[in-house]
């Protein structure tokens, strides 16, 4: 099972590069904006979770999640210069998945917490390269 938390789990599944998961957690937890946004996010770091699916990411959060999505830093998520992550639905759409930009995630994940966005609308608002900005819900 992946941690019970009260906060938004962020999960490491690619080893290879320590400073490309230093720069994720960073962009997650200090987005521009400073004290004018906040999100609570835990960060697994956690080797047993290597290679981790979206599809097992689900069957492993603990039952009644706390939020509505988990962010898997996957492979490409690391090779990336943007570090998109891979943001999967835990409840409306079980599976369902977009790729956010990391200093964005706080958005999503309030946003969906409060029901003030939901997850297709987030799906359908990628940029051109499937990766969600905030460009296409109210920021």
């Amino acid at each position: 099972m992946l941690p019970v938390t009260e906060s938004t789990l962020v999960v490491r599944t690619d080893f290879a590069d320590a400073r490309a998961w230093e720069r994720v957690r960073s962009a997650v937890a200090d987005p521009p904006g400073g004290d004018l946004v906040s999100a609570a996010f835990t960060f697994v770091d956690d080797p047993r979770y290597t290679g981790l699916s979206p599809v097992s990411a689900i069957e492993l959060v603990p039952r009644r999640p706390a939020h509505q999505m988990v962010a898997l830093a996957d492979t490409v998520t690391m090779a990336s210069p943007d570090l998109p992550l891979l943001v999967v639905d835990l409840v409306d759409e079980p599976g369902q998945r977009f790729r956010s930009a990391p200093e964005v995630l706080w958005h999503v994940a309030n946003n969906l917490f409060v029901a003030k966005g939901y997850f297709h609308e987030y799906v359908r608002s990628v940029d051109a390269d499937g990766v969600y900005r905030c460009g296409g819900l109210d920021g």
